[in-house]
């Protein structure tokens, strides 16, 4: 019987021993393919062969990793379901709570808004602020803070210009540099590029603001928090222009 039994206990080590390794190789071919690329999450796809992969930034796509093929489209049901964006949906929510615990556990909403520039429209929040992660560049941005600019709310705006913009560093210290943030940022999202000399103090800004983006994984922008004034809490977290989820707090604001 005790023989049994160390058998028993030998062949449960060695079946988890051969599933440890399992997913190590999964892993392993998989950056083979995207060696560059870090991997969140991945998983077996509804395509035979392809594996969900899944990044940190809210997107995912699939890979092949014996062919070496990688497929960014859409799954779709004969249905008109998007499998896709099903998932992707489900990611982003789980990132946005693992996100929105980290920040009330690791900082104040002062730590936040210290290194942001405070802007006032019509006759500010009356229950709850909102910090965005914008780059002057960006369409999407630009669609967050045309839709601000309407309303009475405080924003805290933090820059965080994206390599992928070859302008944006540069607007983001000239919007830092001037004298009235606010009508500056609007001029730029008007195409109209004001001549203002670059100051050293907008240099330091700039990098305390990309130094938070960096330590709270803002990988995209528009990134929102939304601020509940009377709690002084961080309560939500919005990615990208998502005007319909704004608006559920902003609602409440006037």
């Amino acid at each position: 019987m005790k023989k049994h039994f160390l058998g028993l206990i030998v062949a449960s080590t060695l079946l988890l021993a051969n599933s440890d390794s399992k997913v190590d190789y999964e892993l392993q071919l998989l950056n083979s393919v995207i060696p560059n690329t870090k991997i969140s999450r991945y998983e077996p796809s509804e395509i035979q062969g392809f594996y969900k992969v899944y990044l940190d930034n809210g997107n995912l796509f699939y890979v092949n990793p014996f062919n070496k093929l990688l497929v960014f489209g859409e799954i779709w049901t004969n249905k008109g379901f998007s499998i896709t964006q099903n998932d992707k949906s489900k990611w982003q929510s789980e990132l946005s709570q693992t996100i929105l615990k980290s920040l009330n556990e690791d900082y104040k909403v002062e730590d936040l808004t210290k290194v942001a520039k405070k802007i006032t429209y019509g006759k500010g929040s009356n229950k709850y602020d909102f910090l965005i992660f914008t780059d002057p560049e960006c369409p999407y941005c630009k669609m967050a803070e045309e839709y601000f600019e309407k309303q009475n709310v405080n924003l805290y705006v933090v820059f965080i210009p994206l390599s992928l913009h070859k302008n944006a560093k540069e607007w983001s210290l000239k919007s830092l540099s001037s004298k009235d943030i606010k009508s500056t940022m609007k001029e730029i999202r008007e195409g109209n590029i004001p001549d203002i000399k670059i100051t050293e103090n907008a240099k330091t800004d700039l990098k305390a603001m990309e130094e938070l983006g960096t330590k709270i994984k803002v990988n995209g922008t528009p990134k929102i928090i939304v601020i509940d004034k009377k709690a002084n809490k961080v309560i939500d977290t919005i990615n990208g222009a998502n005007i319909e989820a704004i608006e559920k707090y902003q609602k409440e604001n006037h």
